[in-house]
């Protein structure tokens, strides 16, 4: 079989940094944004065994960023239409999973180049979906094609990650063999509604699986940009289903399904532990894949460079709102420069812009829906009583702005550690400050949570850096990346995954133990001379 001999990331933004050529850049996605208005507000049906499905109900996807801005209009899935996408993949999974390798790989490679060719297209219409800015969401376009680039070059590299094992006695052959469960359900989120679904669904689909995906009710449109790109890439039909609705009506179903033997899922901790108990109450032995979000520290010692302390808690915690689960949300700082740090801090976060996807300035995004709103001026009002607001705190109020959800970055100070603004989850543009006396203090107070993600510390000192590598529990450790402190991760170099609470597997996406959790294992030995096991 015929392999390529290494993979390399889709760096768009960074390429045009190091040519100095950013200019282009902005034009292609200027003229993206002219042409995103023929695709939004459209409508768009379920896709089930290779059939557009239309409902009766439908709901409307409206810009965060801008309310008057419709998205589209996306039929509404019942627990039949749940039901008849995993019959569709049941029975398209046998013929699927004999499906060479090297023909599953063409169709994704053939899909990662058509995602090249209209990267800034769906660049512009996920801003105008969840709000995210014209990098972050390239990046994210990025991430997407080197997903499939790097799955199918796994795979085939390792050819199935199948072997020969030894020969136990004479004329008894035996090799090991991975193979697919069957079908699986993909239920992804907003924040990363590309990257990350293209990367679940890939998993399952490369690896001989079937899949029925249902993306966040808030996303939809990118998760059909995707099945639509796969469609042209030539997957046969029911291979992928997509089905859009709530998660009570479409999603449960996918869970309790008797036929549904594996689960790839990224969002809430609550939701992820009702997937995995769920699967346990019905006896189901296949795998959750489940990314759970993080409560993700830095530490900042006294021998740091501020200035780089600063700029990647900032872009760690601000960046899209901070709508991510690798966000930066509670940073410890030597007693002896935390205010040097939180001074400089609070004034490069009152810099930073906050505006709509399409302005080339703005780094922190709206909010992508009602309830995030309310829980940030829940928690602006909790930190009010309980702490010291630094900067942020409310609501913007801009008329220039177009109507949508649009909120300051926040630090807070004097909050205990074990409150619970510094504890929780909040997945919004919110981060406390907390005093420590030493490294020492600040690894027992980062280690102290449900959650273990990321994790990031600022240090000049090489004995304080291995200290912290040795001490810390998260999955994801970055030092002095003043870029983001803890957001950021590029496949195969920074393979994304978490520990406790943060994970279900322990074994990251985009790294090289990710798509063996997709199959199960089989021993097979042959006795005498009527030829091998393949």
């Amino acid at each position: 079989m015929m392999t390529r001999d290494k993979f390399e990331n889709e760096l768009t933004v960074q390429s045009h940094k190091d040519d100095g050529s950013l200019d282009p850049f902005h034009e292609s996605y200027e003229e993206a944004l002219d042409s995103i208005s023929e695709t939004l507000g459209g409508e768009y049906p379920l896709w089930i065994d290779g059939q557009a499905v239309e409902t009766k109900e439908s709901f409307t996807v409206t810009s965060p960023g801008d309310f008057d801005q419709v998205v589209g209009e996306f039929a509404s899935g019942t627990k039949d239409d749940a039901v008849a996408a995993v019959s569709a993949a049941a029975t398209a999974f046998s013929e699927w999973k004999e499906l060479s390798i090297k023909d599953r790989t063409e169709i994704f490679r053939t899909a990662a180049d058509k995602i090249r060719q209209r990267k800034y297209e769906i660049a512009a219409l996920m801003g105008a979906e969840n709000g995210k800015n014209r990098t972050e969401a390239m990046a994210e376009v990025d991430e997407a094609i080197d997903f499939l680039e790097y799955y199918c070059y796994s795979l085939e590299h390792e050819d199935g990650f199948g072997s020969t094992l030894t020969e136990p006695t004479p004329g008894q052959y035996c090799v090991s063999d991975l193979q697919p469960y069957g079908v699986f359900g993909v239920v992804t989120p907003f924040n990363f509604p590309f990257a990350i679904l293209v990367g679940m669904t890939s998993g399952a689909l490369i690896t001989g699986n079937t899949a029925v995906v249902k993306p966040a009710s808030t996303t939809p449109l990118t998760a059909h940009l995707f099945i639509e790109i796969l469609i042209e890439s030539g997957i046969p039909d029911g291979v992928v289903n997509l089905v859009t609705g709530s998660g009570r009506t479409v999603g449960q179903p996918l869970i309790e399904h008797e036929d549904v033997s594996g689960f790839a899922f990224t969002g809430s901790r609550e939701v992820g532990l009702h997937i995995q108990n769920t699967f346990d109450e019905l006896g189901k032995r296949g795998p959750v894949i489940a990314e759970l979000g993080g409560k993700n520290p830095v530490i900042v010692t006294d021998t740091a460079d501020i200035s780089k302390a600063v700029s990647g808690v900032k872009f760690g915690a601000f960046s899209f709102s901070g709508q991510k689960c690798s966000a930066t949300s509670r940073v410890y700082v030597h007693e002896d420069v935390i205010d040097e740090f939180t001074e400089q801090l609070v004034a490069e976060t009152d810099e930073l812009t906050v505006g709509p996807f399409e302005n080339q300035d703005t780094v922190v995004s709206p909010l992508i829906d009602d309830d995030a709103l309310e829980q940030y001026n829940n928690i602006c009002e909790l930190a009010q009583e309980d702490g010291t607001v630094q900067v942020g705190g409310t609501e913007v109020e801009d008329e220039e702005l177009p109507d949508g959800r649009y909120v300051e970055p926040t630090v807070v100070a004097d909050i205990p550690h074990d409150h619970e603004l510094a504890t929780e989850e909040h997945f919004l543009p919110f981060v406390t400050i907390h005093p420590v006396s030493s490294l020492d203090e600040g690894i027992t107070k980062a280690n102290d949570s449900d959650y273990a993600l990321c994790a990031g510390v600022f240090s000049e000192d090489e004995d304080e850096i291995n200290t912290w590598f040795g001490q810390i529990k998260s999955g994801m450790c970055y030092v002095n990346r003043q870029q983001s402190a803890t957001t950021g991760a590029l496949v195969q170099a920074q393979p994304f995954g978490g520990w406790k609470f943060s994970g279900t597997t322990g074994k990251f996406a985009g790294g090289p133990w990710y798509l063996q959790q997709f199959m199960r294992q089989q021993s097979r030995t042959v006795v005498g001379d009527v030829g091998s096991p393949e």
